[in-house]
């Protein structure tokens, strides 16, 4: 906590404007609402779901310790907390750490099948690299590698590149589970509001991201795909590193959990999920 604290005040000139510059979401792309928890729907439905799990980092749930493997699959991720609830069932679960787009399509995709009926996805992150951006934009890293880091990201995503390939993905998948039900989680906002001038951007590039990641989600559902884009960020807010109860990891000498959810955080994923799936 000390070492993030430490990042108050002490962002250049330039790495923060470089930064807002990246922000900016495309227009007509509207960023995602925070989510007030409404009452949960009930299901009357009795049908177990044959539950396979997509992802990076998030989705393997790094963060919340236990970890299984080298990819940091924990049994307090998401998906292990959904097949603990009634009528979900995890198949399989290759979801990595550090995965990005490319690597689900090319990795994880053999896992579904036709008998698939519900299929989870967090991705998208590792193409913008937020952490990495931290780390190159705080002192006393050089200005030239923070202008890089920067200069990447806002490349990525002034072509929405984003957006097509999350689309492209969840085509992918109806194609090889055509009965499935997709589940396509954004990320949490990271940070306190007004925690540091960095710390309020690199919240702004995380909304920006996710928008791009809906959008996506939108494009594919109005070609016909039963897909659904489920926010976190209102049940992560007041939640973030800096606040009184954080639920992701505030060491940032710690890269294992650094801004990835903890066990709280992850129940908080599981709970927006069942209430996307209408269930208990």
């Amino acid at each position: 906590m000390t070492a993030v604290l430490a990042w108050k005040g002490r962002v250049t000139g330039i790495a923060a404007a470089a930064i807002i510059a990246l922000v900016a979401i495309p227009a007509g792309i509207a960023g995602p609402a925070a989510a007030a928890p409404p009452s949960s729907p009930s299901s009357s439905s009795s049908t177990v779901e044959k539950y396979v799990a997509l992802g990076d980092s998030v989705a393997a749930g790094q963060g919340a310790g236990g970890y299984i493997d080298a990819c940091f699959r924990s049994p307090n991720g998401y998906p292990a907390l959904l097949d603990a609830a009634p009528r979900t069932n995890l198949l399989r679960n290759p979801s990595c750490s550090g995965a990005t787009i490319a690597d689900v399509a090319a990795d994880q995709l053999s896992q579904l099948n036709r008998g698939t009926t519900l299929v989870t996805l967090t991705v998208g992150a590792n193409e913008v690299d937020l952490t990495g951006i931290l780390v190159a934009c705080t002192p006393p890293s050089p200005v030239e590698a923070c202008v890089a880091a920067v200069g990447a990201a806002q490349a990525y995503l002034s072509t929405d590149q984003l957006a097509i390939d999350v689309g492209g993905l969840v085509a992918a998948i109806a194609s090889r589970s055509p009965g499935a039900e997709i589940l396509v989680t954004g990320y949490a906002i990271p940070f306190a509001p007004d925690y540091s001038d960095l710390t309020d951007q690199v919240n702004l590039l995380t909304a920006a991201m996710n928008s791009l990641i809906q959008a996506g989600v939108a494009g594919a559902a109005a070609s016909g795909v039963d897909v659904s884009y489920v926010d976190v960020t209102g049940l992560f807010a007041g939640h973030g590193v800096g606040s009184a109860e954080p639920w992701l990891g505030i060491d940032p000498t710690d890269p294992i959990t650094f801004l990835h959810p903890n066990a709280v955080g992850y129940a908080a994923y599981r709970d927006a999920l069942l209430f996307a799936l209408a269930l208990p």
